[in-house]
């Protein structure tokens, strides 16, 4: 087992689900609360959640080699399944933030290149006639 072996409060090894559950809990709290901030359309810490999120995939990936091969129970299975939900609404969030962020960068982009034009070149002559 790659993972760091941890005891509970009875001195026995905790099972692999009890290991997972608190790092899937850190990346749902970061999903969140990323999502949240998005939602409030004000700036978003896009470096803090991306080392948050980060951080508790690689806590997943140490775990992953603990429970390989092993029958999941329902709680783990259910929470592993609610974090893939939440990981693809995070993944639409921000790929439509993205998306809205090209396209006013194309605004400003053109704004620039008109206002630094004197039209010599431009086809707005054609379109006028």
């Amino acid at each position: 087992m790659s993972a760091v072996l941890k005891f509970a409060s009875n001195g026995r090894p905790q099972s692999p689900a009890a290991m997972i559950l608190p790092a899937i809990e850190r990346i749902n709290l970061a999903l969140e609360e990323e999502s949240q901030a998005i939602a409030r359309r004000g700036p978003v810490d896009y470096d803090a959640f991306n080392r948050r999120k980060s951080q508790g995939l690689l806590e997943l990936n140490r775990l992953a080699p603990s429970v390989a091969g092993q029958r999941l129970g329902p709680v783990l299975a259910a929470a592993l399944g609610d974090l893939q939900t939440r990981l693809e609404t995070n993944r639409r969030l921000l790929s439509t933030q993205l998306t809205a962020a090209r396209a006013v960068s194309n605004i400003i982009t053109q704004a620039i290149r008109d206002s630094q034009s004197d039209g010599t070149y431009s086809d707005r002559y054609w379109d006028d006639q």
